[in-house]
């Protein structure tokens, strides 16, 4: 009995705490998602000395990671050649505005958002030469944008030009200013960064002329959000499909990028 009693009060003078059953512990948030970017005219831009960029592309990304329960990390402006070595080796998360290859496909997961318009022949205002079929580039010396795809179909016609009679440069104004300035005869570029670049220099728009391929062989490009394979939670990617989805369906994207892409 005596016994009984002191455990009775062993027991009793216990704090509390003692028999509280202890939770089990909330799963950790995930970090920030890091978004490696490059200056893209009409999409996403850095101007001036300015490190955060301004954009549609930006606008999205924000509200597609709000829907998603993430937090986004915006990146400096990095040349997008490195942004997708650093996607590939897990030293960041995410890229926008990639195009799909089987190559980029096995090492990065790429989720479709939307599709672009096909890239458009770029001549001097004053060349009087009529353009109307991929293999008449093979008379013409072009420059193309560093970093940037080209259509597929436009692809395999360039890669088979002679060395000397193609050329590339760091951005769609140096493109289309060499043109202007008869340094190339053509640029081969996408029709919604040059529009962008028009608006700000209307008077180089008066310079150049464009052609357009649009036919069976040239149709509109999926566009797609590139996701590392490294993310430390395999549950972002599904968040982010499903945000993105919610974004498409109540028109949000529409309302962000408008006549940008089509969708």
């Amino acid at each position: 009995m005596r016994l009984c009693l002191l455990l009775l009060f062993y027991c009793a003078s216990l704090p509390a705490t003692a028999f509280a059953v202890t939770p089990a512990s909330a799963p950790a948030k995930p970090g920030p998602l890091r978004w490696c970017l490059d200056h893209f005219p009409g999409f996403h831009e850095f101007h001036g000395n300015s490190r955060q960029p301004a954009g549609p592309s930006v606008e999205m990304m924000l509200e597609l990671t709000r829907r998603a329960g993430l937090t986004l990390q915006i990146g400096n402006k990095t040349p997008a050649s490195r942004c997708v070595k650093e996607l590939m080796d897990g030293d960041t998360d995410v890229m926008t505005n990639l195009l799909y290859s089987a190559a980029r496909a096995s090492q990065i997961t790429l989720i479709r958002f939307a599709s672009r318009f096909p890239d458009r022949l770029y001549l001097a205002a004053t060349d009087s030469r009529r353009i109307s079929d991929l293999t008449q580039l093979n008379s013409l010396s072009i420059v193309t944008v560093r970093g940037f795809g080209l259509h597929p179909s436009i692809q395999l016609v360039v890669d088979a030009l002679p060395a000397k009679q193609k050329q590339q440069v760091l951005s769609t104004e140096i493109a289309l200013q060499m043109v202007a300035r008869g340094r190339a005869d053509a640029a081969l570029l996408p029709p919604t960064q040059v529009k962008q670049i028009y608006m700000q220099q209307p008077a180089l728009a008066g310079q150049l002329r464009e052609v357009s391929f649009a036919n069976e062989k040239v149709q509109p490009q999926d566009v797609y959000l590139g996701l590392s394979k490294k993310l430390p939670d395999p549950t972002i990617e599904t968040r982010l499909r499903q945000a993105l989805q919610s974004m498409q369906q109540d028109g949000t994207m529409r309302r962000i990028f408008a006549d940008k892409i089509i969708y």
